[in-house]
């Protein structure tokens, strides 16, 4: 019998990330994984916001094909070992948050961001959100776990409480 998953690092770690690797599926080179660095914040629920400006690549290949993926790894040290250091893939839907969603959104961005505010106010600048499917996490050498968006969700909203 197969135990569920520990979600508190995965938690945790959302609740640390700042940075991440946002890949996309591109328009060009049609169909290639494109994979871009992202400022990130997490809502209570665990999903990643971003907020992405119009004229970037990968928010046109987000407008093109909304699946996506997001890469966060624990912060290190200069003498971590960067690939033993927790990280997780978050994996799904990324689309512009809903307008009645949008301010908690913005608030959860800027108090991660608060450097954000220079361009937060750009008419090309908007909030994006990955709707997560599923995680996979790497604890390090020799842990891993696939996880479902759900049960992170749960943790997330339970934390958050």
């Amino acid at each position: 019998m197969s135990h569920p998953p520990d979600v508190r690092p995965l938690v945790d770690l959302a609740g640390r990330a700042r940075l991440g690797s946002l890949a996309t599926i591109a328009r060009q080179p049609a169909g290639w994984p494109f994979a871009t660095l992202v400022a990130v914040a997490f809502d209570g629920r665990g999903r990643p916001l971003l907020r992405l400006s119009r004229l970037a690549e990968h928010t046109k290949n987000l407008e093109a094909c909304s699946r996506a993926s997001l890469l966060v790894v624990e912060p290190s040290s200069e003498r971590d070992d960067p690939l033993a250091l927790g990280r997780m893939t978050l994996v799904g839907e990324c689309e512009p948050v809903p307008a009645p969603e949008a301010q908690p959104a913005h608030a959860a961005f800027a108090a991660a961001h608060p450097e954000a505010a220079a361009y937060a106010s750009l008419a090309d600048f908007g909030m994006w959100r990955l709707e997560v499917d599923a995680v996979r996490w790497v604890g390090g050498f020799g842990r891993m776990n696939w996880v479902p968006g759900d049960a992170y969700a749960r943790a997330c909203a339970a934390r958050a409480r």
